[in-house]
């Protein structure tokens, strides 16, 4: 626990967003305060490779949390099996920075929708998407 908190903070990165969100951050007081400094949220990593339905948790609604965590200085964000129009419209009004967003196996996504939101982000330099349905 001596550590310096940018040591953590590079530690617990290498969790993912969710598990930072639904454990890391309840370990301890130091912990929790170096998972809510916006600089843990500029990158933004949540896959998902289950059964959505199975799952004790909402992950659009802890996506948007990491968001809002960001501050507006996400630059990077991975959707992975959950993301929907409404989530990414969330994400284009609240991170002006983002330079990097993928998502993969959206189903039922509208491509009009994606557009949109990729018009919205001005920084952005990567786009990587796969959508089925």
């Amino acid at each position: 626990m001596e550590l310096p908190e940018g040591i953590w903070a590079n530690i617990l990165h290498r969790l993912g967003a969710v598990e930072i969100l639904e454990t890391a951050e309840k370990v301890s007081s130091k912990w929790r305060r170096v998972c809510k400094n916006p600089s843990m949220w500029r990158i933004i990593d949540m896959w998902n490779l289950g059964d959505l339905s199975d799952m004790d948790y909402d992950l659009e609604v802890m996506c948007r949390h990491a968001v809002d965590r960001s501050q507006g200085e996400v630059v990077d964000i991975n959707l992975q099996y959950f993301a929907t129009a409404q989530l990414l419209e969330y994400i284009a009004e609240r991170s002006g920075k983002l330079k990097r967003l993928s998502i993969a196996c959206c189903y039922g996504m509208v491509c009009e929708s994606l557009v949109e939101v990729v018009q919205k982000l001005l920084l952005l330099k990567l786009l990587d998407a796969l959508a089925h349905g």
